[in-house]
């Protein structure tokens, strides 16, 4: 009785012995085995890595381009009056803010557009005595926060713009040779000539000079309540911009939620933007997948040809074994795991190394700093150990056929 009770534990402690012992009796093969695995660890490791921090640096560099979502009126949506937008209340910024707890990311930034007349105060005679300009007002930050590629040419970057002051394009500024402490006068509405400029206008001083490298370079960017002031419009805004980061499910995702809150306004997403930046994502999200499922396939062929080159040079072993009792479901455990645990230890090295070689193509090649992704882990580790197992599989096939007597007479 107690030699039955006793018996399956005699059995598990043999089987963890042979295990251990199968680790470390065919060194060649076993680490030809592990190098083949850490291979593959490596290059998905890396692969991985540079796939995630290069989705999440390419969406903070599609932000430069600034907004890829536009929410005004719907009456100006279908106006081909104003190019610039129509009006609608102040407030609906911040009921657009409330939703950055639904929309990851989100940034945003109400903005006023006007066109006004520009002079330079004092006029100089060498320059121009005013020219019709588009008048930009919002709140300064987070017009930058929206378009982090613009670029302060002269003047300090202090982020806002405080009352009475602006913020030049670099083209507007080259044509009326402005820099940071110039002053110059807006007027109200266009002018065509220095005679018809209206009555209302506003002196003030510029406190940057912003280069874009697009259209922002020829206007001129005032605070959102001097602009309100100078036009008559107090409370008033023509749209709201809006960046929603992400690829193009997450952003058309973030629209139709924008929709469903604003059904009184007009949210249009700019299609060539949105477009543009999913069908990069999407390019480098399927060449990275593509490369890393070439890879893990070839080096299952090579596991598998090595665990199978075991597999024959143990034929005397497992005929053994399969002597003594060991049945063929034991013995294909015993191989399975001897497999897993090769592509576990290889998972883990391969890991880290390929964080590290991501790390350094990424500050080599791109020209960007690449941080260790900590979700591959149980991602690398586990394909590993699943990839080994797999192509463990076919040899284990040949433990079937062996017979012990055959075997052990050498035939």
């Amino acid at each position: 009785m107690d030699s039955r009770v006793e018996q399956p534990g005699r059995r598990r402690s043999l089987f963890w012995r042979l295990w251990a012992r199968s680790l470390v009796v065919r060194r060649p093969q076993a680490a030809l085995a592990v190098i083949s695995l850490l291979v593959g660890a490596t290059l998905a490791s890396t692969l991985l890595n540079l796939y995630s921090d290069v989705h999440r640096k390419m969406t903070m560099e599609f932000r430069s381009y600034g907004a890829n979502v536009i929410l005004s009126s719907k009456e100006a949506a279908t106006s081909s009056q104003s190019p610039a937008g129509g009006l609608m209340d102040a407030a609906t910024f911040q009921q657009v803010e409330s939703l950055r707890s639904k929309i990851n990311g989100l940034a945003a930034a109400p903005v006023l557009y006007s066109v006004t007349s520009i002079s330079r105060v004092p006029t100089e005679p060498r320059l121009p005595d005013f020219e019709n300009v588009v008048a930009v007002s919002s709140g300064f930050t987070a017009l930058r926060a929206l378009a982090p590629g613009w670029r302060v040419a002269a003047g300090t970057d202090g982020g806002s713009l405080d009352a009475g002051t602006c913020a030049v394009g670099a083209h507007l500024a080259q044509r009326f040779q402005l820099k940071p402490g110039d002053s110059v006068k807006l007027t109200a509405g266009p002018s065509h000539g220095p005679s018809e400029a209206g009555t209302a206008n506003s002196t003030f001083r510029v406190a940057q000079v912003i280069s874009t490298g697009s259209s922002e370079d020829d206007q001129i960017f005032v605070p959102l309540a001097d602009l309100q002031q100078l036009v008559g419009l107090q409370g008033k805004i023509s749209v709201v911009e809006i960046n929603i980061p992400g690829q193009t499910a997450d952003i058309e995702r973030g629209v139709h939620q924008m929709a469903e809150a604003f059904p009184q306004l007009d949210v249009r997403p700019i299609r060539q933007i949105v477009y543009s930046q999913g069908k990069v994502l999407h390019t480098i999200r399927g060449l990275l997948i593509s490369l890393m499922g070439l890879i893990l396939v070839i080096i299952a062929l090579c596991v598998m040809a090595t665990m199978t080159a075991i597999v024959l040079e143990r034929r005397k072993d497992i005929a053994v074994m399969k002597a003594l009792g060991a049945s063929n479901g034991d013995v294909t455990r015993l191989f399975l795991m001897e497999g897993a645990s090769l592509g576990l230890l290889a998972g883990v090295v391969g890991f880290a190394a390929g964080g590290f070689l991501a790390g350094q193509v990424g500050e080599r090649l791109f020209g960007v700093s690449l941080s260790i992704v900590w979700w591959t882990l149980p991602v690398v580790w586990t394909a590993t150990v699943l990839l080994a197992a797999v192509a463990t599989l076919f040899p284990v096939g040949i433990l079937r056929s062996i017979q012990p007597a055959t075997a052990l007479k050498g035939e």
